[in-house]
């Protein structure tokens, strides 16, 4: 089941924040402050222009999502764009993924966001994660570079 966070939720959502970092080659290069993770998902399971999602299974959260629809740097426009999307290990497979997605892409529309995006920047499953939203009907729009 894919449902809104609630604050009840932060704790676990926290947790799978510590794994999503230590998993991702890129995002363990950066210290984690679960303390600042739990400070940002408390105040944003409730802001109107921030999305978080929790994805259950057997009345346990084995996942989540957490997006937002701002308006864009030189327009009234909301731009909707993703900050996290994971899964634990052993539930990725099935159709967690794709709920999670559909529900983001479904929000962002009945925001009223005239770009919806979605950026794949862990370096976890990156080519499946292509396929997934390509699947879901998005196009490849750019890229990201950084120093290393």
């Amino acid at each position: 089941m894919i449902r809104q966070a609630a604050i009840a939720d932060v704790p676990r959502l926290v947790e799978l924040g510590a794994q999503m970092h230590a998993e991702s080659p890129r995002f363990s290069r950066l210290a984690f402050d679960a303390e600042k993770l739990a400070a940002f998902l408390g105040s944003a399971v409730n802001a109107p222009h921030v999305l978080v999602l929790v994805a259950e299974r057997d009345d346990q959260i084995v996942g989540g999502f957490v997006g937002l629809a701002l308006e864009h740097w030189c327009s009234r426009d909301l731009v909707a764009t993703d900050l996290a999307l994971f899964i634990e290990p052993r539930k990725r497979g099935g159709l967690i993924a794709s709920r999670l997605v559909r529900a983001y892409l479904d929000w962002a529309e009945r925001r009223g966001a005239k770009l919806i995006q979605l950026g794949i920047t862990t370096g976890v499953a990156t080519l499946a994660t292509e396929r997934l939203y390509e699947v879901l009907g998005l196009s490849r729009c750019g890229s990201i570079y950084e120093v290393l």
